[in-house]
């Protein structure tokens, strides 16, 4: 995991951000270790980059503009100026998996404005998270309940860092190739929100008894198990990955949807992970993620629940062993009792 730090002309870097952005990523670092050991995939994890003495290494970007030229969708500008220092630093930027620290959250009377992108995006290759730095990033403060923090309105120190924190490992997971995906309502109930989901603003919320906190759902840990990043294996190249439905059947009782089935995929496939998105709200943060493993014929059964009247997307992505996904999806409706419609269920098979 490379990272990044970008300066604008009118900024000067932040003198500790080495020793601080190290803890950030520790941080993030062992919550995805503890998320996949928690999943049944033992304590995978990415690897930071770190120089001899065990330093982590930040490749520094002297931007091309002042803070205010980087606005909210400006993430192609942001991103190229750093893909051109980091060739200049000998790497291949398009073949890395990259954090850029950006000194684009700008202070002025107590408040926080946000001038440059927060977003993340990537695969199993290569991909980028753009985030903020500051002074009061720090994930020793995640139990702090001092004011002093910004986020929408004046806020603690600790919900300061909640927030940024968590957005930085949920952007990471869009730059690994994560999509979002909603807890179950069991699952969050015991352990707060999915960091694909809304768990980006509950991060470390469990620290200041202000709730659960957040997790790395099933349906994540699932699609990372395999990630090139967390197994050190090489990046897959080569032929694109294929899988398609030989066999599918579908039931449903006591308000649950059983499918079973057999995917047949190449290169071989260990899991299935099922979103299931309620077209009722534009964004996929309500997707709930269900997971099962597949048998070495590719044999699966999975049960889907938390029915609700209105039309749904059913989004499925079979996890291959080199850590690529194959995705198909289907649309179906649920009527006003909770029974979802079986028909177009039939046609998935092939």
């Amino acid at each position: 995991m490379r990272i990044a730090y970008f300066i604008p002309t009118d900024r000067e870097p932040l003198p500790d951000r080495v020793e601080r952005l190290d803890r950030v990523m520790t941080e993030v670092q062992t919550f995805y270790r503890k998320g996949m050991h928690a999943n049944g995939f033992g304590p995978l994890t990415f690897n930071l980059d770190r120089d001899a003495n065990g330093r982590l290494r930040i490749h520094e970007v002297k931007a091309e503009h002042p803070m205010h030229d980087y606005g909210r969708g400006d993430s192609e500008k942001v991103i190229n100026e750093v893909k051109k220092a980091l060739r200049a630093d000998g790497l291949d930027p398009d073949k890395e998996t990259v954090v850029v620290f950006e000194l684009l959250l700008e202070w002025k009377d107590g408040k926080a404005t946000e001038l440059g992108p927060y977003v993340g995006g990537g695969d199993f290759a290569s991909g980028a998270a753009w985030v903020f730095d500051d002074a009061l990033l720090d994930p020793r403060s995640l139990p702090s309940k001092k004011s002093g923090g910004y986020y929408g309105g004046p806020c603690s120190i600790g919900e300061f860092n909640s927030h940024y924190i968590g957005g930085i490992a949920h952007e990471l997971g869009h730059a690994l190739g994560l999509p979002h995906d909603k807890e179950r309502a069991a699952d969050g109930a015991k352990y707060g929100q999915s960091l694909m989901g809304g768990g980006n603003h509950t991060y470390g919320q469990n620290l200041r008894d202000e709730g659960k906190g957040s997790f790395l759902s099933p349906a994540s840990a699932m699609r990372l198990a395999h990630h090139p990043l967390f197994t050190g294996q090489p990046v897959p190249h080569g032929d694109a990955p294929s899988a398609r439905l030989v066999k599918l059947n579908s039931s449903f009782k006591d308000g649950k949807l059983t499918l079973t089935g057999r995917i047949k995929s190449k290169p071989s496939a260990f899991g299935l992970v099922i979103y299931n998105d309620q077209e009722k709200i534009e964004s996929d943060y309500d997707a709930v993620g269900y997971t099962t493993k597949l048998s070495p014929k590719g044999e699966f059964r999975i049960e889907i629940d938390e029915f609700h009247p209105g039309r749904y997307e059913m989004r499925w992505a079979v996890c291959h062993t080199d850590g690529r996904t194959s995705t198909f999806e289907v649309k179906y409706e649920v009527d006003k009792d909770g029974h979802p419609d079986l028909k177009p269920f039939a046609a998935l098979a092939q």
